[in-house]
């Protein structure tokens, strides 16, 4: 099995004991860093793959990107391409450091198991290092909203761990002492077409990321 590293390591291998604690705290660890995260994270990673979608759409597209985070580079790279992006996101001091970035972008602080946009509302979807830190119950959640707020046959593009493995194959990453699961691609394959995507395509990134391209049925 392989995995990105994140800056505390990652333990290997599915235990028990070290599931998911719950989302609401995992996603509080981006609160906690908030002040190294954008500097380690660097400012290319995932821009070449969103701004390949972005490349599929219409000019000034609606695009959401769910776990946006400070905004760089993603975000503020499919701006600068021309589309509309809208940000979400659940920690508060991510989502200070976007507008401080991207003060004339718009940005929401919700959930992404609960979208708050009506049905239909976006041309494509991104979520880059995000949806690892649902527990696998809350990812089908996350999958059949932003399913639903895209118009049919939208792009979603997404980030899971670079594993091999059956479709019961799971290790856990951690950061900070949380626990996140990732997911093999038949698993992934399997949670999207149950709810509302069906995957076009996988790519992996040898030590970085596995990146699954889905989209909504016409």
């Amino acid at each position: 099995m392989q995995i990105a590293r994140d800056r505390n390591g990652i333990a290997s291998g599915w235990n028990g004991a070290a599931r998911v604690q719950s989302n609401a705290r995992s996603m509080r660890e981006y609160d906690l860093i908030a002040d190294w995260y954008p500097t380690d994270r660097g400012r290319t990673v995932g821009v070449a793959e969103a701004l390949a979608v972005a490349a599929t759409l219409p000019d000034r597209s609606r695009i959401l990107d769910v776990g946006c985070g400070n905004g760089v580079p993603i975000t503020e790279a499919l701006v600068n391409a021309g589309h509309c992006v809208v940000g979400l996101d659940s920690s508060a001091e991510m989502l200070a450091l976007f507008r401080s970035n991207l003060p004339d972008t718009p940005v929401v602080r919700a959930d992404a198991r609960r979208c708050p946009f009506a049905n239909g509302s976006f041309d494509a979807a991104i979520s880059w290092g995000m949806l690892f830190h649902l527990a696998r119950g809350d990812q089908a959640a996350a999958f059949a909203s932003v399913s639903r707020v895209l118009k049919p046959s939208a792009p979603f593009l997404f980030t899971g761990a670079e594993i091999d493995g059956g479709d019961d194959a799971g290790i856990t990453g951690t950061m900070n002492g949380v626990a996140f699961p990732y997911y093999a691609v038949p698993s992934y394959r399997t949670l999207t077409a149950e709810h509302g995507l069906v995957l076009v395509d996988v790519h992996d990134d040898p030590g970085v990321s596995t990146y699954y391209l889905t989209r909504k049925p016409a």
